[in-house]
């Protein structure tokens, strides 16, 4: 049976959720312009007349997949300026409704630590770029500091809220118990801040 006609948006949008499909499922190592072929049972002609090479579909890919964490945490984060508590928690339970694939995917992007040099970690490394900026403007208010520090906790906060979700991967906590231990945890390192600021 032939496939139904795509316009161009529509099959490039139908390769990218493809290629996502490949990495929730099997890893970001798994996708290549053949596997993204066969997985979409298109040409690899077509492949290669959405994408120039397996650094540009990863990175698009990337794109594809993030874009939709981005957007919820923003809109969570503008809507909650006033508590870092509630928003980062907030945050959090976005994760939670996607699939176990998909968080463990957005992971191993955002945790890359190979070469420099890689395609993939310079992806990582502007991905981490984004979301500490996204966060850096809520921090800075709450802990009186500069964008610079803010921009720095703001990392050091979401490795704890990633490592949140790798405790439930490993079905060492509940989704339940990980978001009393984010709030546990960013209410001390508030209090902490302002403690050292009117000390200071």
């Amino acid at each position: 049976m032939a496939r139904p006609y795509m316009n161009k948006i529509a099959r490039r949008k139908m390769l990218l959720e493809t290629a996502a499909v490949i990495v929730d499922e099997y890893g970001w190592n798994t996708l290549s312009m053949i596997s993204l072929a066969e997985h979409g049972k298109v040409s690899r002609q077509l492949v290669y007349q959405n994408f120039e090479s397996v650094n540009d579909l990863t990175e698009q890919t990337a794109s594809y997949m993030f874009e939709e964490l981005y957007t919820q945490t923003h809109e969570v984060l503008v809507s909650h300026t006033d508590d870092i508590v509630v928003a980062i928690t907030k945050a959090q339970q976005i994760l939670f409704s996607f699939s176990e694939g998909r968080v463990q995917a957005l992971w191993a992007l955002l945790s890359d630590n190979t070469s420099h040099n890689t395609p993939f970690s310079a992806v990582s490394r502007r991905y981490r770029k984004l979301i500490s900026d996204l966060y850096t403007p809520i921090i800075s208010r709450s802990m009186n500091l500069d964008a610079q520090h803010a921009g720095q906790v703001a990392w050091l906060l979401m490795m704890s809220f990633w490592g949140g979700q790798q405790l439930i991967h490993d079905n060492t906590i509940s989704q339940a118990r990980s978001l009393e231990l984010i709030q546990w945890y960013i209410e001390r390192f508030v209090a902490g801040c302002k403690i050292s600021n009117e000390t200071s």
